[in-house]
């Protein structure tokens, strides 16, 4: 079992009671070898292998079979409920890399709340905005999951295409994390592609994308809005953070009993630590390191204005030197001391705690 496998293994035990994977692809989490197991994807086996035949990433020997279907026989759509009724209830659900694609995030919770048992888990892997190729695109609000869901999404939104395929850059994990971000040279699309495809989703095709941009902090802070404001019957249980140089964070939610007050206080919930959005952190953060170039740049004119003053009291000093030499017959005074040596000195060290930070 790789580190990643195993990380979700820590989260939640799969062997115990019976389980629900969403989307499982070539790369399924739990595995019916170690769990009692089904899946549901968009369609079966078959159609998934004639889908991806081609494609050198999605190895077809590595797609299972699929026990739920949310497109029927018929090519008629059904819900995640309708799907997977004859499975259901499920004691946990296990869904990686799927919560930001959905359309409507509030009603996809809701759907995966009614085929669960009370106390229930769900267990996600989602992609950190921040460290993969949705890096120049802001994170998104709870009104927009309010909006998604008022609208009654059921294809990505038209901002949502189109911010997908216009602001996705290739990137480097570990560039990103150090700080060497994107720029508008590595966007992945042509404005042209952008336009082309923002098009085929208002003809009524299903364009996928990302349609959510999350972090930790923000996922934390949007589950507990919705859930005291009564659109979400989940909490957050756990977290492990992205860990350095991936883009990935993973989460427990436990579904709240059926029975149970869901807006109040709730035991077990992790809530938001933080004091203010995390933009508005990155931008005070942007600010102070502004303001400490410019006074270091201030600092360093300062420094050179005073070696210019140095360099031409050091001219009259050797010109007065040659002056005593000629009239005391050649013999050379000792150097004087200048007050500018000691400013000079000073600010050199200001300079250099304030690169420093001391």
């Amino acid at each position: 079992m790789d580190a990643r496998s195993q990380r979700f293994w820590e989260l939640h035990d799969f062997a115990v009671g019976h389980g629900l994977e969403v989307g499982p692809l070539h790369r399924a989490i739990v595995t019916r070898d170690v769990a009692d197991v089904s899946y549901v994807d968009v369609t079966d086996r078959d159609r998934l292998v004639a889908h991806y035949a081609g494609d050198p990433d999605v190895p077809p020997d590595s797609i299972p079979e699929i026990d739920f279907w949310l497109i029927d026989e018929s090519g008629e759509t059904r819900t995640l409920v309708e799907a997977t009724k004859a499975g259901a209830p499920f004691d946990w659900v296990m869904a990686s890399h799927v919560i930001e694609h959905v359309p409507d995030i509030i009603g996809w919770l809701g759907e995966l709340a009614e085929v669960v048992v009370d106390d229930g888990r769900l267990v996600l892997a989602v992609p950190d905005r921040r460290y993969e190729f949705d890096v120049h695109r802001p994170a998104s609000t709870v009104g927009q999951m309010l909006q998604a869901h008022e609208s009654g999404d059921q294809r990505p939104s038209v901002a949502a295409v189109y911010d997908h395929f216009s602001s996705a850059v290739r990137y480097d994990p570990r560039g990103v994390w150090e700080g060497r971000l994107p720029t508008f040279e590595d966007r992945i699309h042509t404005p042209d592609q952008a336009r082309e495809l923002l098009a085929r989703s208002l003809g009524g095709e299903y364009i996928d994308s990302h349609v959510w941009l999350l972090t930790p902090e923000s996922f934390i802070h949007h589950l507990h809005e919705l859930r005291v404001g009564g659109w979400s019957s989940w909490i957050v249980e756990k977290v492990i953070p992205t860990p350095t140089y991936e883009l990935e964070f993973q989460a427990v939610l436990r579904r709240l009993p059926r029975d149970a007050e869901t807006t109040g206080q709730v035991d077990g919930e992790i809530l938001p630590t933080y004091e203010r959005p995390i933009w508005v952190t990155d931008i005070g953060s942007t600010s102070a390191g502004e303001a400490l170039a410019q006074r270091i740049e201030k600092l360093e004119a300062r420094l050179e204005s005073k070696n210019d003053t140095l360099r031409q009291l050091r001219r009259k000093v050797r010109s007065q030197r040659r002056k005593l030499q000629r009239l005391d017959g050649g013999a050379t005074p000792a150097p004087a001391a200048t007050g500018l040596t000691g400013l000079t000195a000073r600010a050199r060290a200001a300079v250099r705690a304030f690169r420093t930070g001391r």
